[in-house]
């Protein structure tokens, strides 16, 4: 029995892995009521282009929309994608500016539902997103991306 369990054990350790990636972008110019728009490109382990939105209540995420297209390592304009992951928002924290755009997101959670491509065998898989606006630039947001899938 043991023995079984630590098969089991060391495939689920292998079957799920961890990317992380250093996030920039901003804000859509448009701001959806009672929630954000981003469009930020992600660099790292799983570099690409994302597409975010974030339903709020107050400064509370209660919802939204997570898409990242994956792109090659190095991808130029010729490049052809390796995939898109698809998911949800379900939780995190916001501050916003005086002017009532962006200024942080913290602990802002994703969970993968689906993915194509390269990643159609993804149905399930976790994240999580961390945001900051630019001193100097406040329309420009860096921060990082982790994801489990």
């Amino acid at each position: 029995m043991k023995l079984i369990s630590l098969t089991l054990l060391m495939a689920l350790m292998v079957s799920a892995a961890a990317y992380n990636d250093t996030l920039s972008g901003s804000q859509t110019a448009a701001p959806e009521a009672q929630g954000v728009a981003l469009n930020l490109t992600a660099s790292g382990e799983l570099p690409g282009m994302s597409k975010v939105t974030l339903q709020r209540s107050g400064l509370n995420v209660t919802g939204g929309s997570f898409r990242m297209t994956v792109l090659p390592q190095n991808a130029n304009a010729s490049s052809s994608e390796r995939g898109d992951l698809i998911g949800t928002v379900t939780g995190g924290t916001l501050t916003l500016s005086a002017e009532g755009t962006l200024a942080s997101a913290s602990a802002v959670q994703v969970t993968i539902q689906s993915g194509s491509g390269e990643f159609a065998a993804v149905t399930s898989g976790s994240g999580s997103i961390t945001l900051s606006s630019n001193a100097e630039n406040p329309s420009q947001l860096s921060g990082t991306l982790v994801l489990n899938f």
